[in-house]
């Protein structure tokens, strides 16, 4: 991808140069500020409506494209926030230019979060908002999973829980800098740690730790879906900033997708940091066109089949 524009290196300059400060905020006040379910429902964000997902026994919403293109697909986004934090709004923000330029609607929900609630319970909040999506209709091969970060690592335990008791898998996988490796093994972390404008290796871990319920369970395939086998797995598109600590995340889940057989492809993102497309960047309105056309294609596809 091209270099950045100038507007988004500058904003991206001055998070860096206040770094500190700016995951303070995020991690410990931004990121855990949410709303209740029906007034997110009633915000209009980038060309779509929602409406309250009746029946989901946590908080969640429908997100509705003003100009649907596929009427029986749906996609299930998961929010990331390093499982402790991240909710509604910070998903209706995410998942709603997405399901536009898709032109599918989006489930998203907010699950549990540690360190109040370790592993499992994300993966089972994940699992039921899965399984209201199948008791509303829609088939698995018109199922798309969309994550970022953390979420990007629940859509990969998703479908590994899937596979393990036999269940058709959906039909496309899309990460957004997704996190995989919890125990911080790829170069990244360390080529990159004064590059990276939003994210720190030690907060990650402590996060990783209290998630995991013990330093001792981050080299499981649960918990760090980059160690698994990914036989079987759908078309994955992962996207990913080249000036992240996730990085090699993105560049070892790819390898090991592609081991094993699976239609996998990484773009990166010159210059942006950790989910940029939350940002408003141009770069972050490309990056959300793309991934709605890839969902829009398989998502077509498998409609029509």
């Amino acid at each position: 991808m091209p270099m950045p524009t100038r507007k988004s290196q500058d904003v991206l300059d001055l998070i860096r140069a206040h770094k500190k400060l700016a995951s303070n905020v995020s991690n410990g006040m931004l990121m855990k500020i949410d709303a209740p379910a029906d007034r997110v429902a009633k915000m209009r964000v980038a060309g779509t409506t929602a409406k309250l997902a009746d029946g989901l026994d946590m908080p969640a919403v429908m997100i509705l494209p003003k100009e649907m293109q596929i009427d029986d697909a749906a996609i299930l986004h998961m929010h990331g926030g390093a499982y402790v934090s991240g909710g509604l709004l910070q998903s209706r923000a995410l998942i709603s230019p997405i399901a536009a330029e898709a032109g599918v609607r989006a489930l998203t929900f907010s699950y549990r979060l540690a360190p109040q609630h370790p592993y499992p319970a994300q993966l089972e909040d994940a699992y039921r908002a899965y399984q209201w999506l199948l008791d509303a209709g829609y088939s698995p091969k018109k199922i798309a999973l969309v994550g970022e970060s953390a979420g990007g690592n629940l859509a990969l335990a998703l479908t590994l829980r899937l596979r393990a008791e036999g269940k058709a898998l959906p039909a496309a996988l899309a990460l957004l800098s997704p996190w995989v490796d919890l125990l911080q093994t790829g170069e990244s972390f360390e080529t990159l740690k004064e590059i990276d404008a939003t994210l720190n290796a030690e907060e990650l871990m402590q996060s990783a730790i209290q998630f995991a319920g013990g330093r001792e369970r981050l080299a499981s395939p649960e918990i760090s879906p980059v160690y698994a086998d990914f036989s079987g797995f759908p078309p994955t598109l992962i996207h990913c900033g080249t000036h992240e600590i996730l990085l090699s995340d993105s560049e070892m889940l790819e390898r090991a997708m592609l081991r094993d057989g699976v239609d996998a492809h990484m773009v990166r993102w010159e210059g942006m940091c950790h989910v940029f497309q939350a940002f408003g960047f141009e770069e972050s309105k490309a990056s959300n066109q793309q991934i709605g056309l890839f969902l829009n294609r398989h998502l077509k596809t498998e409609a029509a089949t």
